[in-house]
């Protein structure tokens, strides 16, 4: 077993991710496309901190947990996709994630020092937000370009 990548997970878990990932997409669309928020997710959670129409700390509140779902269901799915092995694993090919995870974070911080400069107000919310989920996407384009790449040049 090559000792570098023994961190990353089977290769199977690419199929849980996209079921992931897809859950969470449709429970987005639903939630924040159409405005939709299920009954079934009213629940009372535990809040370290919360400020609706006051601001509490440390106590349950009663909350529609369908936006974080959402949230969850992306994250963990694109995060499985990401540090999932590829079915054919290579000696090289930690040297292309590697590359790519760093030029997927200084694309990302590039474009969070832009947000910083250019958009302001709730635009600027949602950009923090898109962000959690931007330098995984982002390395795992990048990635699966340098794959496509070095494949391309071995079969010539």
């Amino acid at each position: 077993m090559n000792k570098e990548n023994n961190y990353l997970l089977p290769n199977k878990f690419k199929w849980l991710s996209l079921g992931l990932i897809i859950s969470g997409f449709i429970f987005g669309v639903i939630r924040f496309y159409y405005g939709i928020k299920l009954e079934v997710f009213d629940i009372t959670v535990f809040a370290i901190y919360s400020s609706f129409f006051e601001t509490k700390y440390l106590t349950f509140i009663q909350n529609n947990f369908g936006e974080e779902i959402s949230g969850l269901l992306l994250l963990l799915g694109i995060f499985l996709l990401v540090v999932s092995k590829e079915k054919n694993e290579f000696p090289e090919i930690m040297k292309l994630r590697l590359r790519a995870f760093f030029l997927s974070l200084y694309t990302n911080t590039i474009l969070l020092i832009l947000s910083f400069l250019f958009v302001f107000g709730f635009g600027f919310i949602n950009v923090m937000i898109a962000s959690m989920y931007s330098i995984m996407i982002i390395y795992y384009i990048i990635f699966n370009y340098y794959l496509f790449k070095y494949n391309r040049s071995t079969e010539q």
